[in-house]
């Protein structure tokens, strides 16, 4: 029997109380996990160091990271966040600040999508695939942190709702394309330049497009020839970096390509895109099979363009890592929007129960564990937890973090209760499960996630002992612990590859798993050691140079 296909109930005529709930959901969604914590590993404390070091120096052209070029970086994503940064920097600290960047393209990605969908749909279709998008799972630490890669979440976002709008205004989607090309490439440089602007080249000679060739052609000439301008004022103005950038790859990734599986990114989007991924996989075959206008419509071929390209490329020109998943986000969420009053019964039952019965027991025992660390109960738990914790000190109880887990657990059931059952519905109770767990757990359990992830009290000890004067080289110094160090403390390191290049009389030594060996001890002395809290595998060393080390070290 052929299945129900039906877009009602529309988007359109929502009672105005709705439209303030799911507002006040997006919105929510959006700032809950911006503020209140450090930067963490490994990627944030990197693009943070760019950041600082343009806003606190002179290098707006050379992105850097405590006075070290940092290699197939571009700069100019950077400008704008740091444009966007700069007056919630007045109020809160420049980490917390830089991802007020990220909610902007966060916001612009919803945006786009709703509005894609919406256009595609004539109107029956807009906040749905705003709510299936923020039920995603793998989204929610990856979009509340600062990193390019949000930015090509959006720019992707953003690319759909130019194709999306060809039918209505050829110029507004010429803009839009632009624009999302422009900001792909500035984002990840060739990469974000590949996963943006290659579908759209290849959706001109799509049947569906056909008839907007020129729209689309013009849109990646155009969007091409900006980002080639940007890379002809980078040359110019900053010729290491750039000659930096060229020998990196340009953004791609070709070495050690043994490391790659082509099933990587397959099996991660299995939890990164629920519960995206099998309602976008339902559409497809039923596309494939004729139903509901058939595979060749705009709704059907852009995201699925899109889709495969983006994995394509992420596949063969990058290194295998999660938080590229992110670029295969919005076309899931678009299939999965047109899918959702396709699917059967069972279905979006099994979605809403699981939501509200397994993530609302996933949110009591999130609110078990806070307990256990702010107040000794239950001691089974206390006990397991505080393995993970040691040293955190649990004298600041959050109580307002309990106030807002309360609140949102009454919006919580204020949101499911009143409920009939239907497949958007259940859409929106697991969005709405989704967030509550998300808003407990950045509310309870934040200082003590930052306590052991952060590296601030780890180079607390090291700034104290840190020489007044002179050099200090670096062995094994990551780039993601040298961009915290100079954040925080302002302490800058001369890196080395080995301890027979020392030429500084101090020396910091970062070590794992005691690899590499110490300095030798009639020529170095211990002056520091530091780790994080609970990590016994990773530890930092200074050593200072002694008087008899130094005299061998001149003797020819």
């Amino acid at each position: 029997m052929q299945p129900r296909i039906s877009h009602q109930p529309s988007d359109r005529d929502k009672a105005p109380w709705k439209a303030v709930a799911l507002l006040a959901l997006f919105a929510i969604w959006l700032f809950s996990g911006v503020l209140g914590r450090g930067p963490w590993k490994p990627d944030e404390p990197i693009y943070l160091g760019v950041l600082f070091s343009m806003v606190s120096g002179d290098a707006w052209w050379n992105p850097q990271i405590a006075g070290v070029l940092l290699d197939g970086e571009l700069p100019f994503l950077h400008w704008l966040n740091a444009a966007i940064a700069y007056i919630p920097s007045l109020v809160f600290p420049l980490h917390e600040a830089a991802r007020v960047s990220s909610v902007l393209w966060a916001m612009l990605a919803l945006v786009s999508v709703a509005l894609a969908c919406r256009r595609w749909s004539g109107g029956h279709i807009s906040y749905l695939a705003a709510i299936v998008l923020i039920g995603c799972i793998g989204i929610y630490d990856r979009v509340h942190t600062y990193a390019p890669d949000v930015a090509v979440f959006a720019a992707v976002a953003l690319a759909l709702y130019g194709t999306a709008t060809l039918a209505d205004s050829a110029k507004q989607a010429t803009v839009a394309l632009v624009c999302a090309i422009v900001l792909g490439f500035v984002s990840r440089s060739v990469l974000g330049f590949l996963v943006v602007g290659l579908p759209v080249l290849l959706l001109a000679f799509a049947p569906v497009y056909s008839m907007y060739r020129v729209a689309l052609i013009r849109s990646f000439v155009l969007g091409s020839v900006v980002c080639a301008l940007l890379l002809f004022a980078f040359a110019v103005r900053a010729p290491l970096a750039w000659t930096a950038w060229l020998e990196s790859g340009a953004g791609l990734f070709f070495e050690d390509r043994d490391r790659f599986t082509p099933t990587y990114y397959l099996v991660t989007l299995l939890w990164f895109a629920w519960p995206l991924w099998p309602i976008a996989a339902w559409l497809v075959s039923l596309r494939i099979r004729g139903f509901a206008g058939g595979w060749q419509r705009g709704e059907f071929m852009a995201p699925v363009v899109f889709l495969g390209v983006g994995l394509a490329v992420v596949m063969l020109l990058a290194e295998p890592r999660t938080v590229y998943c992110l670029f295969f986000v919005p076309p899931l969420a678009v299939l999965a929007a047109f899918g959702v009053d396709t699917i059967r019964r069972t279905w979006y039952a099994m979605i809403d129960w699981f939501g509200i019965l397994v993530l609302g027991i996933a949110t009591i025992g999130l609110v078990l564990v806070s307990t256990g660390v702010y107040f000794g109960w239950p001691m089974s738990v206390s006990t397991w937890i505080w393995r993970f914790i040691p040293q955190f000190d649990a004298s600041h109880v959050p109580w307002l973090g309990y106030v807002a887990a309360l609140v949102g657990f009454l919006i919580c059931v204020a949101l499911i209760q009143p409920a009939h059952q239907h497949s958007r519905r259940a859409l929106i109770n697991w969005a709405g499960c989704v967030t509550f767990a998300w808003v407990v757990a950045q509310a309870l359990l934040t200082p003590p996630a930052d306590h052991v992830t952060s590296y601030r009290g780890a180079f607390a000890a090291l700034d104290k002992a840190w020489p007044k004067d002179g050099c200090v080289n670096s062995v094994e110094f990551s780039t993601s612990q040298a961009a915290s160090l100079h954040y925080f403390y302002r302490r800058i390191t001369d890196p080395v590859d080995e301890l027979a290049e020392v030429q500084c009389n101090y020396v910091l030594v970062q070590r794992w798993r005691n690899s590499p060996a110490a300095p030798p001890g009639d020529q170095f002395t211990l002056r520091a050691k530091a780790a994080r809290a609970g990590d016994s595998s990773e530890s930092y060393e200074l050593y200072e140079r002694t008087s008899a080390g130094s005299a061998a070290k001149a003797t020819p």
